[in-house]
């Protein structure tokens, strides 16, 4: 089994704006606010990850870090909820950017990419667990029936040797309907209300991992 432990710069431009506010129902008015909040988290942000290589797949754990929760427990308090959301919906692109790096780590140790995400939480704990022991240094850690920091995911996925076969590819049979990557056209309405979209975008592997009740 291969470790490999590194980080990664979500760098400016890496998340396309206009995309971005639409997928999470911005409003137009937004925008200035949004590009630079993007611009500052960019020098800021890292994400830190870990990987297992083993035989027959890949253990993976992606984190934000410390900082980021710190960030976001910050503008909570501070009853800015246009900002609190943002940085939400924030965390999910650059968590989703990381995913795409550490497909790239493992194709250039392995010449194979990873297939669909299997990510760990609440459904199977004790799989979790296993998987975190597999680290001598881990950036996660699952305490009081959450990841920390927050900002976490951790899954496995399985080898596979073309690239179109790799990521997520289950959203017709995923019961995650509002998650803000859905490719589906049965996708529910969201709320155009930034500031009471809440937990509606959250993507499978949050969802599954921090469920309803983050703060």
């Amino acid at each position: 089994m291969k470790k490999i432990q590194d980080f990664f710069k979500i760098t400016y431009k890496e998340v396309e704006l206009d995309s971005f506010m639409e997928r999470y129902h911005f409003e137009k008015k937004d925008r200035m606010l949004l590009d630079a909040e993007y611009r500052i988290l960019s020098e800021l942000v890292e994400a830190e990850v870990a990987i297992l290589l083993k035989k027959e797949q890949a253990v993976c754990a992606v984190t934000l870090g410390k900082r980021y929760d710190e960030l976001m427990n910050l503008t909570a308090g501070a009853g800015h909820l246009l900002l609190s959301y943002s940085l939400e919906c924030f965390s999910l692109e650059f968590l989703s950017q990381a995913y795409e790096k550490v497909n790239e780590a493992v194709f250039f140790e392995t010449r194979k990419w990873l297939s669909e995400y299997h990510f760990l939480g609440d459904d199977n704990i004790e799989e979790l667990k296993a998987c975190l022991a597999l680290f001598d240094r881990l950036p996660v850690t699952w305490e009081k029936g959450m990841l920390h920091p927050l900002n976490s995911v951790v899954f496995t996925a399985e080898y596979k040797d073309r690239r179109e076969e790799s990521g997520c590819h289950r959203c017709e049979k995923c019961k995650n309907t509002t998650c803000s990557f859905r490719k589906t056209e049965n996708k529910p309405a969201q709320n155009a209300d930034t500031k009471t979209a809440g937990m509606q975008v959250y993507s499978y592997g949050i969802s599954q991992i921090l469920g309803k009740g983050r703060k």
